[in-house]
């Protein structure tokens, strides 16, 4: 089974740096040193701000990408690349908002933070 994570992943590069793409973050981890000084912070599962809908969690996300995707899949091809590929899809915001956090998740700032973190 093929994870989204590693599909996302595959390019290699953050969302903002893509061709054809606006010069903007479309993800990012959520009020991390709040929830780390209040104990509810979970590494693996960070609360993301996604630019246009707000704060979900990141298994909430992708979840919610997986569901529109086998949705697509189960209807025809003008209605996939209609739901993909608009001006306005949700579906395309928020498969880069998950390559964003994904991104950022890997960096050493975020991976010092999580193993102060942990020793507390």
């Amino acid at each position: 089974m093929v994870k989204l994570k590693d599909l996302l992943n595959e390019y290699g590069k953050k969302t903002s740096e893509l061709v054809g793409t606006p010069k903007k973050v479309f993800g990012q981890v959520y009020k991390m040193k709040e929830d780390m000084a209040e104990g509810k912070f979970d590494p693996k599962n960070p609360q993301i701000y996604i630019e246009g809908f707000g704060v979900w969690s990141i298994k909430s996300l992708e979840s919610s990408i997986a569901r529109d995707l086998k949705d697509c899949i189960s209807k025809d091809a003008e209605y996939t690349a209609m739901k993909l590929y608009s001006k306005n899809s949700t579906t395309e915001a928020k498969i880069k908002a998950a390559n964003d956090v994904y991104k950022e998740m890997q960096t050493s700032k975020y991976k010092r933070a999580v193993t102060i973190y942990k020793k507390k």
